[in-house]
């Protein structure tokens, strides 16, 4: 068992502290700056306090991504997904995860990717993420076309993930002028892209 799931609410709230501030670290000095040292400093705390909850900094980091992939997965449960509003379902889920990535989640998830190339270990996180991510977004396809066997809506998952993943490059595009007007056309035809996909394999 881990001291993640042993934690008391004070210790959870102590962990997602130091969480929080390594993510901070790593989007302004990046990953070769980020120390334990350093986080220790920044919360008042002793680096064996520190290493209770994270043994290293490795092992830190990949809490952080974990932590960003949960909170952008939390963006799509805050919709409610049902046959009767399948098309605004579909539309909020891409403006949400969008509006996430145009965030400084996008420059964070860069930094996941760079060290997912370098590191077998962050390979091995990105890969499990993905995994989680597709039986997630599964569950909800489940929730708008429930018509369709499991197979497919795991199909349909990854290519949702696939056009997202897709869109997310352009939204660097999409913040030059007219920014607005851009982006929202960029939501609009990533949600048609997968609302025609939901429909076609129904």
């Amino acid at each position: 068992m881990t001291a993640q799931s042993e934690q008391s609410p004070k210790g959870e709230a102590r962990r997602l502290a130091i969480i929080r501030n390594a993510r901070r670290i790593l989007l302004k000095d990046g990953y070769v700056n980020l120390s334990l040292r350093q986080i220790a400093t920044n919360l008042g705390m002793s680096v064996g306090n520190l290493q209770y909850y994270f043994p290293t900094k490795d092992s830190l980091v990949q809490a952080t991504i974990a932590d960003e992939t949960d909170r952008a997965l939390g963006l799509l449960w805050e919709i409610t997904w049902t046959p009767d509003n399948m098309e605004d379902c579909v539309e909020n889920a891409v403006r949400s995860l969008l509006n996430h990535y145009a965030s400084d989640a996008g420059q964070f998830y860069s930094i996941a990717e760079f060290l997912a190339l370098h590191d077998p270990d962050y390979a091995k996180l990105k890969s499990e993420a993905y995994h989680y991510i597709f039986g997630y977004i599964t569950k909800l396809i489940g929730l708008v076309a429930p018509e369709l066997d499991s197979e497919k809506r795991m199909s349909l998952a990854h290519v949702f993930v696939a056009i997202i993943d897709g869109a997310s490059l352009q939204v660097q595009l999409a913040a030059s002028t007219p920014k607005a007007r851009a982006f929202e056309q960029l939501i609009a035809d990533t949600a048609k892209a997968i609302i025609l996909l939901i429909r076609t394999w129904e």
